[in-house]
């Protein structure tokens, strides 16, 4: 599991991991990483109530290798190129802590509904969703970015010690098809980077074709422009791993590839060895330019700012009826189809010249009776800092609301509440002559029961 520390501090997720009476070891390679171990397994890890809120994420350890040599650093401008389902995106926007932004890019569109629904659950406020090959940003985005992860399409040999079928489909064939596909990629990655930022390639995938013999033709395409970084000079914050058995099985795996001239720093991740799924990592930094940006036309963004008297009005709803922070600084409220966004001003400001297909995090919606009707998302993420029209609920309350069911409350509530349990914000409610009617989202109380 990863902690969502955009959410929910590591310090609490280890003390909510010893109640539930866990045994967690430490993911060597990222901070916020964790194995699990439990012998009361009766309740699937996807139905703990911190997972499903978002505070927390099932991931696997090594598809967190690639974030942690991207080291994302606030401010960031940050380009997934191949985002979906979303766990290393929803990870960098974390590390961002709120300053710069990540631009999640993916294809296909069950794809992006996955990972639009993984940003919003994380509560992610800093990410803007685009729907484009990749290919194309190496075209139309020359040098926009500071930091650009490409995890690769593949044929996924990696993960075949959780699904034994994932060989059944690899063959040279598919093995060239990716290949061609990935140079492309990690071509398009590069020239979307800023001289002197960083590129992450990564595969969960096992052929050298795929991975070390990727990254080695890129070097040699601009062996003036790109140098590869030793992934041991990037700092692990809070891990101590030694990375030299991982490069030196990378190492051994170049020596036999054909356009093989010198040992070059990657990491590869054998399932044997790290108790983990199969993986790959190389990390770039660009040096020179390698294309000349294009002259594109930028596109209006399909969201519309709100009058800033109206953005006033609702912040000062937050304070006033539930006791919470305002708007922060860096924040900004946009309206699309009748809905509330919030965003931050850097994300919103960046100048794309494709649509967005998704911008922020789902704020609130319009009604008749107050400034904003907030919404679940964000209640998840702030509202566990509100002290007023708010309802403890005891264990027996809280059955009763996951199970779909209103509850009793005082007759002084009235108007919408916000419901906590064990000092976490689980959702919202309406409050009237003693009744409070249960607004949780029909989804959480499905995966809940």
């Amino acid at each position: 599991m990863r902690v969502n520390t955009s959410k929910l501090s590591i310090a609490d997720f280890e003390k909510h991991a010893k109640e539930q009476k866990w045994n967690l070891q430490p993911v060597p390679w990222c901070k916020e990483g964790f194995f699990v171990d439990r012998k009361d397994r009766s309740v699937p890890l996807g139905k703990d109530l911190l997972h499903v809120l978002g505070y927390t994420y099932m991931q696997e350890a090594s598809s967190m290798l690639p974030v942690a040599m991207l080291d994302p650093r606030p401010g960031e401008k940050i380009l997934d190129m191949a985002a979906a389902p979303g766990s290393k995106s929803t990870q960098i926007v974390a590390r961002l802590r709120g300053k710069g932004f990540v631009v999640c890019n993916d294809m296909q569109e069950m794809r992006l509904k996955t990972l639009r629904e993984a940003l919003r659950r994380l509560s992610c406020i800093t990410a803007l969703v685009t729907k484009r090959k990749g290919q194309w940003f190496g075209k139309h985005m020359v040098g926009r970015f500071d930091k650009v992860l490409i995890d690769a399409p593949c044929t996924g040999q990696g993960t075949v010690r959780k699904d034994k079928s994932a060989l059944q489909y690899c063959s040279l064939d598919s093995i060239g098809k990716n290949a061609k596909l990935q140079r492309e990629l990690i071509e398009s990655a590069v020239h979307a980077t800023k001289i002197g930022g960083r590129i992450v390639y990564s595969t969960c995938t096992l052929t050298p074709e795929e991975n070390e013999e990727v990254v080695l033709s890129i070097l040699r395409k601009y062996p003036e422009q790109l140098e590869a970084v030793d992934p041991r000079t990037i700092p692990l914050e809070g891990r101590e791993w030694n990375m030299d058995k991982a490069i030196e099985d990378s190492m051994l795996m170049q020596k036999d590839l054909s356009d093989y001239t010198s040992d070059q720093p990657m990491l590869r991740i054998w399932p044997q060895t790290y108790d983990s799924e199969g993986f790959f990592c190389a990390v770039l930094k660009k040096i020179g330019p390698t294309a000349e940006p294009l002259m594109t036309d930028l596109v209006k963004p399909r969201e519309e700012i709100i009058p800033r008297s109206r953005e006033k009005q609702i912040s000062n709803y937050l304070v006033d009826h539930f006791g919470m922070d305002p708007i922060g600084e860096d924040e900004m409220l946009v309206e699309h189809d009748g809905r509330y966004l919030l965003t931050s001003k850097a994300i919103f400001n960046f100048k794309l010249p494709t649509p967005n297909v998704g911008l922020g995090l789902p704020f609130g919606k319009k009604i008749a009776s107050d400034p904003v009707l907030l919404d679940h998302d964000f209640l998840t993420l702030r509202g566990s800092s509100a002290t007023k029209h708010i309802i403890e609920l005891t264990d027996e309350e809280w059955k009763e609301v996951i199970s779909g069911k209103d509850i009793a409350c005082s007759e002084e509530l009235f108007g919408h509440i916000a419901f906590k349990y064990n000092g976490i914000c689980v959702g919202r409610g309406r409050a009237k002559n003693g009744k409070c009617k249960n607004q949780l989202p029909r989804w959480m109380i499905t995966i809940s029961n």
